[in-house]
């Protein structure tokens, strides 16, 4: 590439992820990364506060199934900023945020009385899932790549790429950007094979499965397989607070949460439970008596992409690391072949 400022080099790197929104207030520290992502065809959203902004950022994330970006100024607007990205990374939501930070030289550490200067990549770095500062034009390129890679990985949540001004505004001879399948994996992961013949088994043989849907149906898109999976099962889905909404609530099999009532009898009755993308939170009772029937007498099988929520609040027979949508895809063909055994007709009696 010719020589370019390290902000057109960032906005052309996150075009070639195919993000092409960017939602923040204009200021003159980086200039070079507007520029940038004017010239590689961005829209701009300009909100009236940074923490708009990154709210912003997460709900296009949540819509469109894409990773939402927003940007902030070095010192108060990052300050501005911070409350939205807790949020954010609390709700899980696909979040890069790029910020300007002062020149290299002056900061981390700060000299001492440096203008609008905090530790932007430690207070981010403590409510984020991951949080650096390019220190020369160099490393912009290898820590954009890092920052996609966290991304992507496990729970989705927020990523901070730091530029000082002088970085993000200079020009330097930038590589062309890497393509994302030579820089990190774009195979979502898959259901162990044995795993996924026991759960099929579970659900089928149940006398009456439950689906509990938490956001993670949203952030794989996996909408058309939840429903196509509660019809094999006749089974009826409840969701996290979250998840409202992954199937049409007028649906016959999707049970409202206002329901509160209900949502207790239809956790208490069914004897198998699958547990998609969902922590099982404290809006969810942690999945505990007297709001869920007794771990010993309900079958549950647990799936999610972090290993970390897998077991974590409700004991399970079946913990299943695995993209939901490719789990669900995979379920549905398995039971398709078992359709004439499933009692349906017993279970929509209940």
């Amino acid at each position: 590439m010719a020589e370019i400022s390290g902000g057109e080099y960032i906005a052309a790197a996150l075009r070639a992820e195919g993000m092409d929104t960017a939602f923040g207030i204009v200021d003159g520290t980086y200039l070079g990364f507007l520029s940038g992502l004017k010239k590689h065809n961005f829209r701009i959203v300009g909100p009236r506060h940074e923490t708009s902004a990154a709210h912003m950022a997460g709900a296009y994330a949540r819509l469109t199934g894409r990773p939402g970006l927003c940007f902030a100024s070095n010192g108060p607007g990052v300050a501005n900023i911070l409350p939205g990205l807790t949020v954010e990374e609390a709700e899980g939501n696909r979040v890069f945020v790029v910020t300007s930070s002062r020149r290299t030289g002056i900061t981390y550490p700060d000299r001492g009385g440096t203008y609008q200067y905090f530790d932007q990549v430690g207070v981010i770095g403590a409510l984020s899932k991951w949080s650096a500062s390019a220190q020369s034009f160099e490393r912009i390129p290898e820590l954009f790549r890092s920052a996609m890679r966290e991304l992507y990985r496990g729970r989705p949540g927020v990523v901070h790429l730091d530029v000082p001004e002088n970085l993000m505004n200079g020009k330097h001879d930038f590589p062309k950007p890497w393509k994302p399948g030579d820089y990190r994996s774009l195979v979502p992961a898959s259901p162990d094979p044995d795993s996924l013949e026991k759960a099929a088994g579970l659900l089928a043989n149940a006398r009456l499965p439950l689906i509990h849907a938490g956001s993670g149906i949203i952030h794989a898109g996996a909408y058309a397989e939840l429903q196509r999976l509660a019809e094999l099962l006749a089974a009826p889905v409840t969701t996290s607070w979250a998840a409202r909404g992954v199937l049409d609530e007028r649906y016959p099999l999707a049970f409202p949460m206002v329901h509160v009532e209900l949502y207790h009898k239809l956790r208490k009755d069914a004897d198998a439970i699958l547990i998609l993308g969902s922590r099982i939170g404290e809006t969810d009772w942690w999945g505990k008596e007297p709001y869920w029937r007794a771990p010993q007498k309900q079958s549950s099988i647990q799936v999610d992409i972090d290993e970390r929520s897998l077991g974590r609040n409700k004991p399970a027979e079946l913990l299943i690391k695995a993209d939901v949508k490719v789990f669900l895809q995979r379920m549905c063909e398995i039971l398709e072949s078992k359709k004439k055994k499933i009692p349906i007709k017993k279970r929509r009696a209940l």
